[in-house]
């Protein structure tokens, strides 16, 4: 889907922008997915922030990909490209790969299919176009609200032998050894498990306990008979421990409309 902002600036042309991601991407047009609980999404929210630039958006953000999916994906021409991926790759058990991963472009490797990626963003980008990388927000335990066995434990301990947080670092590392811009959303947006939600609502002793974080780890949750643990006041920068409430949201929005503005003015 397309949104447009119709302001010009001395550019003098529109500025064609492409956005590449995940669900934290595509629930950005697909606001009923979040039960509501988000008014606008953190490509909306760049927008909000940048009225005097050109901007049109085309969003193809894929819910649930991984930097794999994106090797067969159609990617259009623009003149602007942001990436936000990782973070299903992380929790699926993709290896993080080596340097030589990255060089050969190996598949099955985090870093292997960000080359790929990347290569694949500059054969479609118009001359000169600017490819804005960043990497996945930490998070807390997830719960799909309508699908509660769909369901992930948070980034506060290591997954197949690797960290949330070492596959953020690798992929900003290897996107700006690459010659892409960067956006450190993992340590500069704030997200962290203590405050992705407030609290988690988990059966305990017989009663049904309003637990913050670390209190919920290990307390078992039975998606076929316990109650959605995160009613609207458990938000904080996420609604349901993984994707970004309003609030997280419009951080995501103001990290990177200051890159985007960097090289436009």
């Amino acid at each position: 889907m397309s949104a447009e902002n119709s302001n010009r600036t001395d550019h003098g042309r529109i500025i064609r922008w492409c956005a590449i991601g995940d669900s934290f991407t595509y629930l950005n047009d697909h606001l009923d997915e979040t039960g509501y609980r988000v008014e606008r999404g953190y490509l909306s929210g760049i927008l909000a922030q940048c009225p005097d630039l050109p901007l049109q958006l085309t969003n193809i953000g894929i819910n649930g990909s991984t930097l794999e999916d994106w090797r067969t994906v159609s990617i259009p021409t623009a003149d602007l490209y942001t990436v936000l991926l990782g973070t299903n790759d992380w929790h699926q058990g993709f290896p993080l790969g080596t340097e030589s991963d990255f060089e050969n472009r190996t598949d099955r490797t985090i870093l292997g299919n960000l080359a790929f990626l990347i290569d694949r963003i500059r054969a479609a980008a118009a001359p000169g176009a600017r490819i804005i990388v960043a990497n996945p927000t930490e998070r807390g335990d997830f719960v799909y609200q309508f699908d509660y066995f769909n369901n992930a434990a948070g980034s506060y301990a290591p997954w197949k032998g690797q960290t949330l947080k070492q596959a953020a670092e690798a992929i900003l590392q290897y996107a700006a050894k690459d010659g892409c811009e960067t956006v450190d959303l993992n340590r500069c947006s704030g997200f962290s498990p203590e405050n992705a939600v407030h609290f988690k609502r988990l059966p305990l002793d017989g009663t049904l306990k309003d637990l913050p974080y670390p209190d919920y780890i290990g307390v078992p949750f039975d998606p076929s008979r316990d109650p959605y643990p995160y009613p609207p006041e458990a938000a904080w920068m996420t609604y349901d421990g993984l994707h970004p409430s309003q609030k997280g949201n419009e951080i995501l929005a103001s990290l990177f409309a200051a890159q985007i503005r960097k090289g436009w003015h």
